[in-house]
């Protein structure tokens, strides 16, 4: 019967293959039941160029862009394109279409709901062909289901989509749940630890003294004092991590304290020969901060950023605006975060790191948070990028950018 084709495409529709699978094969039906020797179905990409993402095609369709050839026309105007080539004509009714080369009918149908257009669905022949009335019903019918299934694609990527934004909204909430188990925990222990740590610290460099010049004691006592060193600098993390100070907001410019907090690690920068390149938008960016707790959080972004480059490369610091939020951007060039680690690195003592504590990016992820502001971390290029959003103070608009590179400072 005449209309099997539309149930052989509804059958497409909740079958539970790809969508480009599923428009490959109702393109193959509809081009054998019509008569045409080519129909492909086109969708708009990003950069404005219809792609073919299922085609029953002789040979591969130009990159059409909106208004060229008969699918760019279709997909604007919004209409049923039919055209005809007569033999020996050389023109295609004054359409210029590079893909119709060798063909003398070529239909061109949207896949259009409402005021959006969705695709084009595109058939070519080489023999002239007229459609019936009936075909043409038929045609229209199928475009619709070929409408649903692109749409149903756009519904189930959607969903995946925010299915992810809330799977990493809950892992969110369970880190902060364990951070505050850990708070607990490690409150009483940095009490109970930090006191008997610096009796053993004072009697093992009395010891040191009373010991005389080459004796075999003496390296012992040395590394001791470095293990109990190494000790103190991790309980005074965590007591900072701990340290639920309230923050004193006030309005200050993140130019100023990203530069302020960069002047501490001029040497080191220089040491490591990492070139600085920073970028920020002209005039104040005024943001309510603790300028303090905000140059501690930098401070372990920066430091976290040298230390993956120890043979040299580009630390990268920017400052925009985005909307109602304040932005400062920290990246290097340090080749990147494992992906399989980069939901662990705000963690408390988690590190990759030989001589790491573990509590650098906590402690800064933890003072933003402080700031009603946010922190993301994701690999860029040949490095791993912090983007830091704080709300603006007041409405001062966005100033014109300049762009300064510079060698480290």
């Amino acid at each position: 019967m005449e209309y099997d084709i539309i149930e052989q495409v509804s059958e497409l529709a909740v079958s539970g293959s790809p969508l480009e699978e599923k428009l490959e094969k109702a393109a193959a039906l509809l081009a054998d039941y019509l008569a045409f020797d080519g129909c492909a179905v086109l969708l708009l990409d990003e950069n404005g160029y219809m792609r073919s993402v299922a085609a029953k095609c002789p040979e591969a369709l130009p990159p059409y862009r909106l208004g060229q050839g008969v699918p760019g026309l279709a997909f604007t105007g919004g209409a049923l394109i039919e055209v005809h080539k007569e033999a020996g004509d050389v023109a295609w009714e004054g359409i210029e279409d590079s893909g119709l080369e060798g063909y003398r009918t070529a239909l061109a149908y949207p896949l259009r709901e409402k005021e959006r257009t969705c695709g084009v669905l595109f058939l070519r022949a080489r023999a002239k062909v007229r459609l019936t009335l009936l075909k043409r019903q038929i045609l229209k019918l199928a475009a619709m289901q070929l409408l649903i299934l692109v749409k149903s694609s756009e519904v189930l990527n959607d969903h995946h989509r925010v299915y992810s934004e809330l799977l990493e909204m809950q892992q969110k909430l369970v880190n902060s749940e364990k951070l505050l188990a850990l708070g607990d925990m490690a409150a009483t222990m940095a009490h109970e630890i930090r006191n008997p740590l610096l009796s053993i610290g004072g009697y093992a460099a009395r010891l040191k003294r009373q010991l005389p010049p080459g004796s075999p004691g003496l390296g012992y006592l040395e590394q001791m004092g470095a293990e109990i060193g190494r000790i103190e600098k991790i309980m005074n993390g965590i007591i900072r991590f701990l340290k639920d100070n309230a923050v004193e907001l006030k309005t200050d410019d993140l130019h100023c304290m990203i530069d302020e907090a960069m002047e501490l690690f001029a040497d080191e920068i220089a040491v490591h020969c990492i070139k600085v390149d920073r970028r920020s938008s002209g005039g104040p960016l005024p943001v309510l901060a603790d300028r303090e707790q905000m140059k501690i959080a930098f401070d372990n972004l920066i430091a976290n950023a040298i230390q993956s480059m120890e043979k040299g490369g580009i630390l990268i610091l920017e400052t925009s605006r985005a909307g109602e939020f304040a932005v400062a951007k920290v990246s290097d060039t340090g080749g990147g975060i494992d992906p399989k680690y980069m939901g662990y690195i705000f963690n408390p003592f988690f590190t990759t790191k030989k001589h790491g504590t573990g509590l650098g990016l906590p402690i800064a992820n933890s003072i933003i948070m402080r700031h009603k502001g946010t922190i993301e971390v994701r690999n860029e290029g040949h490095g791993a990028a912090f983007i830091i959003k704080l709300p603006v103070a007041g409405a001062a608009a966005p100033n014109s950018s300049r762009h300064e590179t510079g060698e480290a400072v």
